[in-house]
């Protein structure tokens, strides 16, 4: 079993990027969606991780606005958070469809 704090070695561009992506595709304010992510990576767990990403996934491929450059950004992003997540925890079917359609969105 890897160890429990594995998951925080994932690359951090969800961190980094995802504040201002999420916030311009869903109106939310990229202060808030900062500090969300920060305290799932502060208080989270691999778990909380994979929710995240299961959450984040349909608001991201279902957005139909202007801002695609944005949107295929933050789905190559999202998709590769979920196969580094395989590393932590067994993917389930769910997130294996979730992790094409973000490749599919994110190479449309």
């Amino acid at each position: 079993m890897p160890h429990a704090d594995t998951w925080l070695f994932l690359p951090p561009e969800v961190e980094a990027l995802a504040p201002r992506l999420l916030a311009r595709l869903t109106g939310r304010d990229e202060t808030a969606e900062a500090t969300r992510i920060e305290d799932l990576v502060l208080q989270g767990d691999a778990f909380a991780w994979r929710d995240f990403l299961r959450a984040a996934e349909p608001e991201v491929v279902g957005y139909r606005g202007p801002d695609v450059d944005e949107q295929r950004l933050l789905a190559a992003i999202l998709e590769d958070q979920f196969i580094l997540a395989q590393a932590v925890l067994d993917a389930e079917p769910a997130d294996v469809a979730a992790r094409e359609r973000l490749r599919a969105c994110a190479s449309a």
